[in-house]
């Protein structure tokens, strides 16, 4: 049996379901989320035209680059991986491919290591993209020892879900864009060392 996947969280794009043809409602919250604004153009259109695909497929679809490609009518490679590496999508296994998967890891531990390293090293990645996504938005006056502030965040979020590190990276990001437009002079903004070791996105 095909791998299969769906689109995560889908009942908050329906709407109006019972409906020929059913439609899909987006929000505008969307243009805040860090994981969509890092995908690219491409990859935007193709996942917004999954969403429309899913309504079709009861949220159910092989998990097949070429059939979604020939489905939504893209001209370009869809990349499934990236959206589900974002959180977007879900895929789905069936038991017995869950079952020779976990004895092939219980048989191969160097390829393994090797796994956990590279997902070590991808966490790594999606750390500094959202560190540097932050960093620009931070007075440059301001900023002081990028790599303590990176570590102070990445110690953060490495207790968090992908998600998790979205939300609170633009919840960073916004709060300095708040509080920068709303000091007099930059000169009273706390250097980018005092605002992450302190945490200060937490104030009032």
């Amino acid at each position: 049996m095909k791998k299969t996947f769906s689109v995560r969280n889908w009942e908050q794009f329906q709407h109006y379901k019972d409906r020929l043809p059913p439609w899909i409602k987006l929000h505008n919250q969307l243009l805040d989320d860090y994981e969509f604004e890092m995908l690219s153009d491409s990859t935007k259109g193709h996942l917004l035209c999954i969403w429309m695909l899913a309504s079709r497929t009861n949220n159910k679809m092989p998990y097949d680059d070429k059939w979604v490609a020939k489905k939504i009518g893209a001209s370009t490679k869809v990349n499934l991986d990236a959206l589900v590496s974002s959180g977007f999508l879900v895929v789905e296994q069936d038991a017995s491919n869950m079952l020779q998967s976990q004895e092939q890891d219980a048989t191969a531990s160097v390829p393994l290591e090797e796994k956990r390293r590279e997902e070590t090293d991808n966490n790594d990645s999606l750390f500094s993209d959202a560190f540097n996504y932050i960093w620009e938005f931070y007075p440059k006056d301001r900023r002081v020892n990028k790599k303590g502030c990176f570590a102070k965040f990445k110690k953060l979020a490495s207790s968090l879900s992908n998600e998790e590190v979205g939300e609170l990276t633009n919840k960073i990001a916004k709060h300095i864009k708040t509080k920068s437009s709303k000091v007099e002079d930059i000169k009273y903004m706390p250097t980018s060392q005092t605002y992450f070791n302190q945490e200060r996105w937490n104030d009032e």
